[in-house]
Parts: C-alpha cells; structure tokens; sequence
C-alpha cells in the first residue's frame, strides 16, 4: 500500500474509533445521569433507542448520497452532526432534548459507518480489501474499549457531560482532516464523473505513484437519473436480478448478527453482575468481550484475502453460535471471562458482512446497498436487547440466554454460506478485475 493508500485507512480506523466513543458514551454516562434528573429505566431505554433509531435513519436516507455527491462530501456532513449532538448533549435539561441530540448523532453515524465501509475498500488495494474493511470497522470495538476506561476516570472527576465534549471535540476536530488528507474515491470520480473528476484523479495517481490519465472514460450516453431520482434508481438496482439473491441473504446475516451483537454488548456485563461476579469484574467482562471483538474483526479480514469471504465469515459466526451453546459448561471465574475473549472473537465474523457489501455491489449503488443493509439490520440491534430482557425478566441466566442467541449467529452462518456470488467465493486475488490502475497494486 502507498503513503496516501496507509494514511486513508488509518484515518478510517480512526473516526470509527470516534463511533465507538459517540456511541457508547450514553451508556457509561447513563447511571448518573439517571440519578441526577431520576430517568426511570424504562425511559432510559428509549433514550439508548434514540442513537439506533438516527442510525437506522442515517444509513438508509444519508449514506446512500455517497454514490450520488461523493463520499468526502457525505463523510463531512455526517460527522458535522455526530459533533452537533454530541456537543448538544451537555446543554441539554430534559429528556425529549436529550432524545433529539442523540438521534442527531445517530444520524451522523448512520451515514459514517457505510461510507468508511466504501472508502476502505476503494482506496485499498485489490489483494487487501477485505482486511482494510474489516480492519476500519474494529476502530468501534477498541473506541468501544477506551471510552469504557475513560468513564472511570472522566465521570467521577468532570461529570457525565465530560464523555459528550471529549467525543464532540475529537469528531470535530476531525473534519480537517477529512478535507485535506482524504481523497475522494476513484471509482466514484470514475464512475459518476464530477467537475475537475480527471485533475482529482491524476492527483491521487501521482501520490500513489502511477502515470496520469489523459482523459476519463467515456460514460454512457443515456440520460442518468439526478437527486432523488438517482437514490430511487440505485435503491431499485439493490433488487435487480444480478443482486436481488445476494442483497436479501445480505439483510438476513446482518440483522441477525446485530440481534446477537447488541445483545451481548448491552447485556453482557449485567449478565455477569447477575451470576454473582463483583461489579470490577462485570466490567472486566465488557472489556474483554470488546477486546475479542476486535481482534476478531482484524484477523477475519486477513484470513478472508486469503481463503475469501463466504468461508471465513460463515465458520466465525458459526464457531460463535458453537460458543454461545457451549458456555453453560463454564463453571470458574477465569473461564468464564476467557470464554466471553473467544465470543467476542467470533462475533467478528459479523464485520466481515461490511466487506461482502463492498464486494458484491458496483460502485455506483456500493454505499447506498451496504447503508441499506445496515439500516434494516439495526431493527436487529433494538429487537435483541428487548428478547434479551423479557429473557432475563422470566428468570433465565447467562447460560440460558446465551443459548437463545445461538440461534441468529447459526442463521447468520448459514444465510453467508447461501451466498453464491463469485466475489466471495475465494480469496481478493481471484475476484472480479480492478476498476483502476491504482486498484492494481
């Protein structure tokens, strides 16, 4: 990879970091909180609800403008309102204005997280972009980590108000960045061919040390579709024939996945706390789950460039329904927080879907069919939590409830392995050929 290949992925992995941050700050704040303006649990549900509910918006409505005005421009835009809302939350004094900033932010992060899954693959090389998407997306995980050894400092010092600031600060100290240090994608100057697409082209070509084009491609002559009609055209595309299969079996995996997913991070070190562990190893229990999910979602990449996508993703997720039913037989403590390292490992498995949506859709509806994918997927993220409450509400336990939510990880598994595009089928090096010269590399 070149310098500027390099600095575009870490800066990707970067402002995923900051979702992770964005994200999970409600929850670390959410215990004073409560007790300062005394949120009942029942409402503070809704005001979690708030960020997935922007999130869902975010990518269905927002992401998709990615293939029609550029990803820097959308990239921009979103984390301009991920900052307004995080910067929002401390002046806020009711719940509805808490719900308003949080569904703001859930917004920006709804058209950041698609639009990183399209940048890392387009301006990674060919051989490697299964590892730079999945890559990319662990920067939530590891933000995911940080923010929760921050809280312990930040809150008690500073207040709950401190994690908004610190998150908002960072997201919009980030924008320069964007704007300077990350170029627009090739194949969306390609393909979509805006004012100055030849001179912003040429310069990325440069930098990565390639001859300049002379001119672009000839587009095709028929009339495109603009604005409204452009979005309405690439949802349409999602399910035509070439993609109708793969896009359904896509919604599938990540609902499912991200029923199981959301399950475990809101859920786990509660479960934990339930089973009888102190609230110091409850905690523990968090950070080691995020820890395995992590680095799950940097080895599932890796492995996927060299033995493809399909088979990688669906043996993650299947060894993690395999973990999910066999934790029961956990009995000690260091087992127990040992197991929780390996299902946060597997849960891995689910980042690679990123790199399926990446792969299988052209460039021109790439960010509207993975922001698509990921927004029905969020009624996932809501409905897991809830099942896992009624569960816990009845009386079950870790083991139990664990056992419930093999169940998605397995249709998970088996929704990839049903899968039959080519793309997916064997390692980056065998898929369909580059779009430009820079993706040869």
């Amino acid at each position: 990879m070149s310098r500027v290949q390099l600095r575009a992925v870490s800066l990707c992995f970067w402002l995923n970091m900051l979702d992770g941050v964005d994200i999970l700050s409600i929850s670390f704040a959410a215990p004073l909180l409560s007790r300062e303006w005394g949120i009942a649990p029942a409402t503070l549900g809704i005001v979690f609800s708030a960020a997935l509910a922007g999130m869902m918006a975010g990518s269905m409505l927002l992401a998709p403008f990615g293939d029609a005005i550029g990803r820097r421009r959308v990239l921009s835009l979103s984390l301009l309102l991920i900052a307004i809302g995080m910067l929002g939350a401390p002046f806020t004094s009711s719940v509805q204005e808490l719900l308003i900033v949080r569904f703001v932010t859930g917004v920006g992060i709804g058209g950041v997280v698609p639009t990183m899954a399209a940048f890392a693959s387009e301006l990674s090389p060919l051989r490697r972009r299964s590892f730079a998407v999945t890559l990319v997306q662990g920067g939530y995980p590891l933000g995911a980590t940080i923010t929760g050894l921050l809280a312990l400092w930040l809150v008690p010092m500073y207040g709950w108000q401190a994690l908004f600031v610190l998150g908002g600060a960072l997201t919009l100290l980030s924008l320069p960045f964007v704007y300077f240090m990350l170029p627009e994608s090739p194949e969306f100057l390609l393909s979509k061919q805006p004012p100055e697409a030849l001179a912003k082209l040429n310069r990325f070509l440069v930098a990565m040390g390639q001859e300049e084009l002379t001119a672009l491609p000839t587009r095709p002559t028929a009339d495109t579709p603009h604005g409204a009609a452009q979005f309405i055209a690439a949802l349409g595309s999602l399910f035509s024939p070439p993609h109708r299969a793969a896009t359904l079996l896509l919604w599938v995996a990540f609902f499912m996945s991200l029923a199981t997913l959301y399950f475990l991070q809101n859920w786990v070190p509660q479960l934990t706390a339930n089973a009888g562990l102190p609230d110091s190893q409850a905690f523990l229990a968090g950070t080691i789950l995020n820890l395995g999910a992590f680095a799950g979602m940097a080895s599932v990449g890796y492995l996927a460039d060299h033995f493809g996508l399909r088979r990688v993703i669906a043996s993650y997720l299947g060894a993690g329904a395999v973990a999910l039913l066999f934790f029961s037989y956990l009995t000690s403590t260091a087992a127990i927080l040992a197991g929780l390292g390996v299902i946060g490992l597997m849960q891995g498995g689910f980042i690679g879907l990123y790199a399926v949506g990446a792969r299988i859709y052209p460039a021109g509806i790439r960010v509207t069919g993975i922001g698509w994918a990921i927004g029905i997927a969020r009624s996932g993220a809501v409905l897991g939590p809830y099942v896992a409450g009624l569960l816990v509400a009845s009386g079950m336990g870790m083991a139990g409830s664990f056992m419930v939510f093999a169940i998605p990880l397995a249709v998970a598994a088996l929704a990839v392995l049903s899968m039959r595009k080519p793309e997916l089928q064997t390692g980056a090096r065998a898929a369909a050929p580059p779009a430009t010269a820079a993706a040869r590399n």
